[in-house]
């Protein structure tokens, strides 16, 4: 990307910061309700239930800690617009309290099963449903900033086998397999520095919710997790700005009023490399693009000025129409590009080519939702989504250029019903419709070729979820079915979900979900140098021949356990996904150019023990898992999938004083898989394997801290400060293997994970 384009994102981002300013969103004789709700359940031994909506914004005056437990009650309830109800000895249901507020909406009360989950911030609900919440947010180690793709990997079940946070492994499926929305939207891209950070600038994210399985009968498409990504839907009164820099890039913000009962939320964030170049940034740069095009070198030919950005730019807007009526305008478009000189010397003359790679993505959404009212009301989203990825391969020596494009376009629309029929019984109903364009265009020159497809996906939905809680709480059901018609292929799949969470005691419950999904897009890889070696996965749509709709089905069973300080949950599940092809599982064996159709079956089991210190929090997690293949056209036995991690062991630790946040981990987990050569290594000029994934690498271990301090340096202005390092002990760790030659000399390829990576940051908050 020009530098003139980092110039603008700059000046956005400078204006921002030279606004004017407004008062700090927390003062010294007040206290936010959730942070008093998760002192209380710490010191006095109670659980509470509520919607997140319903506290968040709310703040109380400061108390005498020391009263009884009945009289806080009895204060926040004077001093809130809530009810503090007792349904049992140890548990509190929270909600509004309806002779002072008007129906303006329908909010379902959804039962927190365990609360700081793993850290402040993190709450497990009774869907089987993972929720963090930015607002009142821990530190985790070799993290500074809110990312919320970064804080869903610390969750038991998701992993990242090669460290790219746009590729979390949930449940032994791909990066593809997962459905990622920010604000509703479908995201086909969510990392920037080609993977390995966030492309959603998470300054404008307040929540992330991940869903492992019992999914929403409202969700489709996606054979693997849910990761929805919202914004806040309070329409901010009054003027907001923040700005900030890392060792990486650079963003601002602004959250201002527009008129009455309306709010415009702008950010955006740019890399700083055009303008200086950090440690961090080096450490990124080597990781991204180690073993590409950029980084091959040969005798005949040298690769210089290399030029590499990133920014993206976020919209949200907010208007409350009437009491009933709230309407939600979403943007968001995000940008990576790399361009560099290859320089040869061809019959006594230097012969200069260009190469470039650009990845991006535009989103469009609106939301718009109207409570009918007391129990009854609708929403309808739309978005459009279009997701770009070009490369363009020119070889100095050759005189070949090659170019290749992939690109995905979709419009959905999305229409929802829910009727409160009773204070235990909900019911939700809705029409789905989804049409995606996939192209794919590969041009030659010299010699002079190219193909090009244009495949279509119309997908009809029909959903409906029937969900039951009883009055104590303790019983949580949901059964949903969604109803799929793939207009292309006259396909109908019938999808059930469920899950059941009963309350056993006070402190101990279980929990029962399953799911069966489908999916019609996916992910490919046809030589592993396509796009400059970078990204070299592309979209493509399911045609039911060589690529599948793809279709899963899991079972899990839970049992958690939350006392006192104490904090325990073991979930067992299985979970079994059909028709995955060979090119998406990113084979670098004997099977890199099959063209092979199967399935993945995982059976695991997810361990989580944590204990509470006074200002200290410690939890150690530990994963089992037995992922296979089965392609049956090459053999009926099972081998190990390119995925599996057969043993995963984290500990973390935190500490937290007066804004001083300190957490510290260690993650320690099994070798990847690897296919290693018989003893002679070719077999008729060819790579002679073993049987595939028949041996490991060696453990992936690496140890990381983070500290971050928020401290007034103004009445109107706070300051953040913080410093992460990823890799402390800079272990070597080999995160992918495999073999290449050149003419008959064999010699296996490396790639090696992030060494030590510190990173700074320094934010204003106006």
């Amino acid at each position: 990307m020009p530098v003139s384009k980092n110039l603008y994102v700059f000046l956005f981002i400078i204006l921002g910061l030279c606004c004017s300013v407004t008062k700090a969103q927390t003062t010294k004789d007040s206290i936010a309700l959730p942070q008093v709700i998760i002192e209380l359940e710490n010191n006095y031994d109670y659980n509470f239930s509520f919607a997140d909506k319903d506290i968040e914004d709310l703040y109380v005056p400061l108390y005498d800690t020391k009263m009884p437990f009945t009289d806080i009650i009895a204060f926040l309830e004077a001093h809130t617009p809530l009810i503090f109800e007792s349904i049992s000895e140890k548990f509190i249901a929270v909600t509004k309290n309806k002779n002072i507020l008007t129906a303006e909406k329908i909010e379902e009360l959804e039962t927190i099963i365990i609360s700081n989950y793993l850290a402040r911030g993190i709450t497990k609900k009774d869907q089987g449903v993972f929720e963090v919440n930015f607002d009142d947010f821990a530190v985790l180690p070799g993290l500074i900033e809110p990312d919320a793709l970064q804080t869903v990997r610390f969750l038991p079940g998701v992993e990242s086998i090669n460290e790219k946070i746009s590729d979390l492994n949930i449940r032994g499926g791909t990066q593809d397999q997962n459905l990622v929305l920010w604000d509703g939207i479908r995201m086909y891209q969510s990392g920037h520095f080609f993977g390995l950070i966030s492309a959603i600038n998470p300054y404008m994210t307040q929540k992330v919710s991940l869903t492992k399985n019992g999914t929403n009968s409202a969700y489709g498409n996606s054979v693997s997790g849910i990761l929805s990504l919202s914004t806040s839907d309070k329409i901010q009164n009054d003027f907001h700005a923040e700005a900030g820099v890392n060792y990486l890039s650079a963003y601002g913000l602004v959250d201002v009023p527009l008129f009455k009962n309306s709010s415009l939320k702008i950010a955006a964030r740019s890399s700083i490399n055009s303008f200086f170049k950090t440690p961090t940034y080096d450490q990124y740069y080597d990781r991204a693009f180690q073993n590409t095009e950029i980084t091959d070198t040969s005798e005949q030919s040298i690769k210089t000025n290399d030029e590499f950005s990133f920014y993206d730019v976020s919209l949200r807007w907010l208007y409350k129409l009437s009491k009933k009526d709230r309407l939600r305008i979403n943007f968001i478009y995000l940008d990576n590009d790399l361009t560099f000189l290859e320089n040869a010397v061809v019959d006594n003359e230097i012969n200069t080519k260009t190469s470039e790679l650009s990845q991006n993505s535009l989103g469009i959404g609106i939301n718009y939702k109207r409570n009918w009212s007391d129990v009854f009301k609708t929403n309808f989203q739309y978005y459009f989504s279009d997701y770009q990825l070009n490369s363009k391969n020119a070889n100095a020596v050759t005189s070949q250029d090659l170019t290749q494009e992939n690109e995905v376009i979709e419009n959905s629309f999305k229409f929802t019903t829910s009727y409160k029929v009773n204070g235990n019984i909900q019911l939700e109903n809705g029409l789905d419709f989804i049409k995606t364009r996939i192209d794919n265009v590969q041009k030659m020159i010299n010699p002079l070729s190219g193909n090009f497809s244009q495949l279509y996906a119309t997908n009809y939905a029909l959903f409906s979820t029937f969900s039951f809680k009883s009055n104590d709480l303790k019983t949580s059901l949901q059964l949903g079915t969604r109803l799929n018609y793939f207009n292309e292929f006259d396909l109908f799949l019938f999808e059930p979900r469920f899950s059941f969470n009963q309350k056993i005691l006070d402190h101990l419950s279980f929990e029962f979900l399953g799911e069966a999904k489908s999916q019609s897009s996916t992910q490919i890889i046809d030589f592993q140098k396509d796009f400059l070696g970078i990204e070299n996965r592309r979209w493509q749509l399911a045609d039911q021949e060589e690529v599948p709709i793809l279709k899963s089905f899991q079972l899990s069973l839970g049992v958690h356990y939350h006392k006192n300080n104490w904090q325990a949950s073991t979930e067992a599940y299985t979970k079994k996904v059909k028709g995955i092809t060979s090119r998406s599982q990113g084979f670098q064996n004997q099977f890199e150019y099959a063209p092979l159709i199967g399935d993945y079956y995982i059976r695991g089991i997810d361990f989580l023990l944590k204990r509470r210190f006074g200002r200290i929090n410690a939890w150690a997690s530990y994963s089992l898992t037995n992922n296979d293949y089965t392609f049956e056209e090459i053999s009926e036995e099972p081998f190990d999938s390119n995925l599996e991690i057969t043993n995963s062991l984290s500990f973390t630790t935190s500490y937290e004083y007066n804004q001083l946040k300190l957490s510290g981990g260690i993650k320690w987990r099994s070798g990847r898989h690897f296919t290693p050569l018989s003893e002679t290594g070719l077999s008729n000029h060819q790579f002679d394997y073993l049987a595939p994934n028949s041996d490991n690498l060696d453990p992936y271990v690496r140890v990381d801290f983070s500290a971050s301090k928020q401290f007034p340096i103004h009445p109107k202005i706070n300051a953040y400060a913080g410093i992460s390092i990823w890799n402390v002990l800079n272990t070597k760790n080999i995160v992918n293997a495999y073999y290449e030659r050149t003419n008959e000399e064999i010699f296996l390829v490396e790639q090696e994970g992030l060494g030590i990576t510190p990173n700074l940051i320094f934010r204003l908050m106006f």
